[in-house]
């Protein structure tokens, strides 16, 4: 690794500060077993604890495979069969309300091709999601609903989006598995974690809220005006983001993007999944298992629907982009590199081919700019 060629991060990120397009901020780079790059620009510190949102899910994806490999966790089951509320979906369309002809399976799930939407106002799914989520917040905050598995059985009550398995739709499909993966194991979500996975790593600062007398390391929220620069964001924009309590156990675990973590933490579920599925003598999952994980999921017609400009050039399954034409992506990255990011910004990606690293955690409300990601990428495998 050319260490020289990688200081062009610390420009790339002075440029975006002076611009007033970013704060705080840090970075990790791993290659080949050792550090090769590390910083943190303030008010963040080196061990900022930060939501990291939708990098929760490759957590979640790592316990479903954890009980796939035990054989307690059959990705052709149908969820219904976990979470009885699922039995009789409704597709919420323009078109109106009709039955789906097939069940949502577990499968479907870990793709994001269960038609399950998140609040927002693109089509009459995600406004009743809108309707029915802010139900079950208030319901499970007033002791209507006494569990995390009672939280997802009445997520249900919003319909899908389409037909299940015909197409791609980002959405609350890992905080359901979340709720699958407690009745198969008999515990809480952040119990399971923290004993499969959270523990085994150790993850120290990797929880559903920020421990007892860690709260100052909090990182700063931030959110853009409208000229584009960061500013500090207010306790509105904290209840948007659901970050108003972060020292009190939340009122759902979600399994898609509940999660706080340091950059720190989160290097050692990536070094976990660099060596396919193992970190310093404890396998959480075999290699087979791995290689099942990160390998594409979606077929051409699904392809269709998977939209963002973090994955032109890419696949998914189970929670992962897998790189599968750097030219689209025009990226200088290798085949089968795989990651995600998170709502505030947060983003990393392990490549095998390289054995390389890279690990971002910011905090700003809109998330991040992916030209600037895409910037960050190309130092870092131009040092390769």
């Amino acid at each position: 690794m050319n260490i020289r060629k990688l200081n062009r991060l610390d420009t790339l990120i002075e440029k975006e500060r002076a611009l007033g397009r970013l704060q705080g901020a840090v970075i990790l780079v791993e290659h080949k077993g050792k550090r090769v790059y590390e910083n943190h620009y303030e008010p963040d510190r080196e061990d900022s604890i930060y939501k990291i949102f939708s990098m929760t899910k490759p957590v979640t994806a790592l316990a479903a495979m954890i009980l796939y490999e035990r054989g307690e966790l059959d990705l052709m089951r149908k969820v219904s069969d976990f979470l009885p509320a699922y039995q009789s979906c409704r597709v919420v369309s323009s078109g109106g309300i009709k039955s789906a002809q097939n069940q949502i399976t577990i499968r479907d799930l870990l793709n994001m091709t269960s038609g399950i939407v998140y609040s927002g106002d693109f089509g009459e799914a995600e406004r009743l999601m809108t309707r029915i989520y802010k139900e079950a917040r208030i319901q499970r905050e007033s002791g209507i609903l006494k569990t995390n598995v009672d939280v997802c059985n009445k997520l249900a009550e919003a319909g899908i989006a389409f037909e299940p398995g015909t197409s791609f739709r980002y959405g609350h499909s890992a905080d359901i598995l979340g709720g699958v993966i407690e009745v198969i194991s008999g515990m809480k979500l952040s119990e399971f974690f923290k004993k499969e996975i959270f523990t085994p790593l150790n993850m120290e600062d990797t929880d559903f809220r920020i421990g007892e007398g860690k709260d100052f390391r909090q990182a700063v929220l931030f959110r853009r005006n409208k000229s584009g620069r960061v500013v500090r964001a207010e306790e509105d924009v904290k209840r948007r983001m659901e970050m108003e309590n972060l020292k009190r156990d939340p009122w759902f675990e979600m399994g898609g993007s509940g999660l706080y973590s340091t950059a720190g933490d989160y290097a050692h579920f990536a070094q976990m999944l660099l060596n396919k599925g193992a970190y310093h003598g404890k396998e959480l999952i075999g290699r087979r298992t791995f290689e099942y994980m990160t390998s594409p999921q979606l077929s051409e017609k699904q392809l269709e629907t998977y939209n963002f400009e973090a994955c032109i050039g890419y696949n998914y399954g189970n929670y992962f982009r897998i790189l599968t034409d750097p030219s689209a992506a025009c990226s200088n990255g290798s085949i089968g590199e795989f990651g995600w990011d998170g709502k505030a910004g947060s983003y990393f990606f392990v490549d095998p081919t390289e054995e390389l690293i890279f690990i971002y955690m910011q905090q700003i409300e809109g998330g991040c700019d992916y030209s600037f990601i895409r910037g960050m990428r190309q130092i870092v495998y131009g040092a390769c």
